[in-house]
C-alpha cells in the first residue's frame, strides 16, 4: 500500500524534475505557458526565489517518489491572500493526487501562513481541475474572457477562490 502524499520545500536537486515538467506540452497548456525553458532559466528562477517572501514552493511526493510541484505565490501578508498553482507529473495523474495535493497546500496556507483566502486561475476547458478545486471547496468568482492564447485559439480563464472560514478539511 502506498504511503500518504506529503510536501516539502523545493531544493536545487529537484530542478531537473521541474524542468522536465516545464518542457511537457500536456502540462504547460494548463499552465497557460509554452513548453519552452532551459535548465539555466529554471536554476535562475530558483535562485531568485530564495529571497522572495511572496512565494512558497513545494515538491509533492509519496514514498520518496516525486509526483508533482505546487506553490503559493503572490503572497500578500497584509491582506492574507495568496494564489495557488499545481503541476502533476502525467504519470501520476488520475489517482486522486490532485485533490490530496491541493488540500495539503490549502492547509499549509491557512494553518501555517495564516492566510484568509487562496485564489487560483484555471482555463475553462480544464474540467477535471475545476471539479477537483470545487471538491476541495473553491468557488468560481469570475470569468476572464479570452484570457489565454493556447494551441492557436483564445480561451477563457476562471478565477476561483477559497476562504479559510469556508474550508472543510477532509
Amino acid at each position: 500500500m502506498a504511503g500518504k502524499l506529503q510536501i516539502r520545500t523545493v531544493e536545487k536537486s529537484d530542478l531537473d524534475f521541474i524542468h522536465k515538467m516545464r518542457k511537457n506540452n500536456d502540462i504547460m497548456q494548463y499552465w497557460c505557458g509554452e513548453p519552452y525553458t532551459t535548465k539555466e532559466k529554471v536554476l535562475k528562477n530558483y535562485e531568485d526565489r530564495q529571497t522572495d517572501t511572496t512565494i512558497r514552493e513545494f515538491i509533492i511526493y509519496q514514498d520518496d517518489e516525486k509526483i508533482g510541484y505546487t506553490s503559493l505565490f503572490n503572497l500578500n501578508f497584509s491582506h492574507r491572500t495568496g494564489t495557488f498553482g499545481i503541476m502533476l507529473d502525467p504519470y501520476h495523474q488520475g489517482n486522486g493526487h490532485a485533490a490530496d495535493s491541493t488540500r495539503l497546500i490549502v492547509e499549509y496556507g491557512f494553518n501555517i501562513l495564516n492566510l484568509n483566502k487562496i485564489n487560483l486561475d484555471v482555463v475553462d476547458y480544464n474540467k477535471k481541475a475545476i471539479h477537483v478545486y470545487k471538491k476541495v471547496g473553491f468557488q468560481i468568482e469570475g470569468e476572464k474572457k479570452q484570457q489565454y492564447y493556447i494551441n492557436g485559439k483564445y480561451t477563457n480563464g476562471l478565477l476561483m477562490g477559497l476562504l479559510k472560514g469556508d474550508y472543510k478539511p477532509k
